[in-house]
């Protein structure tokens, strides 16, 4: 059937103003239908409900846990934190170089040991600067460190106490990332007659590596120098090694703790 232009306009504009309606009225129907449900927000207020209590309960019980885990030990304190990390620390392999020094911190990185405690912050958390990392507490004057050595060469003598004494400790301006030490080696070499061999000694503290580096003066017949590696969590225990100066052979052993 044909129909002029103007018809098919206005059959398409009732079309359209119907489909409008139909469309307000549904609307209109699905709102009363929301809002005729006497149900829905009784509903809604018991789950609310329901879960209020629900994270009541399970926030009594945290707490309950929380007290009895207090209960069973007391809170860690800083020094044994460290020496956890130092048991984990000299389990791990080392990343760095043999001029470079890992950072204290909790963030794996490696700095040349000539940076550490020179005023400057190298490490990306600062810690080279740290006052743990730069304390002198290790290199006071009179501090001895001693342990029973055991010979693995060298010398033929039976395992006995060995002694680190620090004499003298210097701080250079120009160059804090060392403490300029001189010290005392003393071990027994005749158990009977308790004889005691002391050698004199000198060498540097290494912030960085935390390790006393000592050997023998200058115009001194060669004899031991002496490396302390303070690398068990605190200042007051040591790893130490008397070796050859010259190549660093390692003769005897001990584990030192100060005294």
């Amino acid at each position: 059937i044909w129909l002029p232009p103007a018809a098919v306009q206005q059959v398409s504009l009732k079309a359209t103003i119907i489909v409008i309606m139909w469309c307000i009225l549904l609307l209109a129907g699905l709102a009363a239908a929301a809002a005729s449900d006497p149900y829905k927000e009784k509903r809604f207020e018991y789950i609310v409900k329901n879960q209020k209590l629900h994270l009541g309960y399970l926030e009594k019980k945290l707490h309950a846990i929380e007290e009895e885990f207090n209960e069973l030990s007391a809170d860690v304190d800083r020094k044994t934190i460290r020496h956890l990390k130092a048991r984990i620390s000299n389990l791990e392999e080392n990343h760095c170089t043999d001029d470079q020094s890992e950072c204290p911190g909790d963030v794996p990185e490696c700095v040349d040991d000539l940076l550490f405690c020179d005023g400057e912050k190298d490490c990306r958390d600062g810690s080279d600067e740290d006052d743990d990392t730069c304390s002198l507490n290790i290199t006071h004057v009179g501090s001895s460190y001693t342990g029973l050595a055991t010979w693995t060469s060298c010398e033929d003598l039976p395992p006995d106490h060995a002694v680190v004494t620090i004499t003298a400790a210097h701080r250079r301006d120009y160059f804090p990332s060392r403490v300029w030490l001189r010290g005392t080696l003393s071990y027994e070499i005749d158990e009977k007659d308790h004889v005691i061999h002391t050698i004199q000694l000198r060498g540097y503290y290494n912030f960085g590596k935390r390790e006393i580096a000592l050997g023998p003066l200058p115009g001194q017949k060669p004899g031991y120098g002496v490396i302390c590696d303070f690398n068990l969590g605190d200042d007051d225990h040591a790893d130490c090694k008397i070796v050859v100066p010259s190549s660093l052979f390692v003769c005897a052993h001990f584990n030192a703790a100060r005294y």
